[in-house]
């Protein structure tokens, strides 16, 4: 006769193998899919930097509205410079700098939550934020655009810290 007890105890055991099993592919599918998470949103990212790069490049408007922000001989300071800028232009820079401060702000938020790299952050978004922050802050004062003020204070720190400017 088969011992009732003896069986049962060994489909309890047989069943809890199963059971972690089981967890231990969801972490592993987990991981999978927040490691699959990361990689797109970094190639979204990369894409949006193209795209900018690409705006400016082929456009008919943006690239020589870079030319006069970014390229006086005299070197003038960018508050001057939107005195001079024509009323349509002035609203064509502020959109696309309120554009990249909105690309940054999603870009930091993402990072803190694991989506995109430190390495992404740090070589990319972080030299990107310490060019553009000076421009969001003379156009839109006091402290750039709408957005979250704890983007806003790291954007104060990345300034703080005196980060080397790259043109993002």
């Amino acid at each position: 006769m088969v011992d009732l007890q003896k069986l049962d105890g060994w489909l309890s055991i047989l069943t809890n193998i199963g059971v972690l099993i089981g967890i231990v592919l969801l972490v592993i599918e987990i991981n999978q899919n927040n490691e699959i998470t990361r990689v797109l949103i970094e190639q979204q990212r990369a894409d949006s930097s193209v795209a900018t790069l690409r705006d400016i490049a082929e456009g008919d408007y943006l690239a020589p509205l870079f030319v006069k922000i970014t390229g006086f001989p005299e070197n003038k300071d960018l508050a001057t410079i939107l005195k001079e800028l024509s009323a349509e232009e002035q609203a064509r820079l502020r959109a696309f700098v309120a554009a990249r401060f909105a690309d940054y702000e999603n870009t930091y938020f993402q990072h803190k939550r694991g989506f995109i790299s430190e390495s992404a952050w740090q070589e990319g978004a972080v030299p990107g934020i310490s060019f553009w922050a000076p421009q969001w802050k003379i156009l839109f004062p006091p402290r750039g655009p709408n957005g979250r003020q704890e983007f806003k204070d790291e954007v104060d720190r990345i300034l703080d810290s005196g980060i080397a400017l790259d043109h993002h």
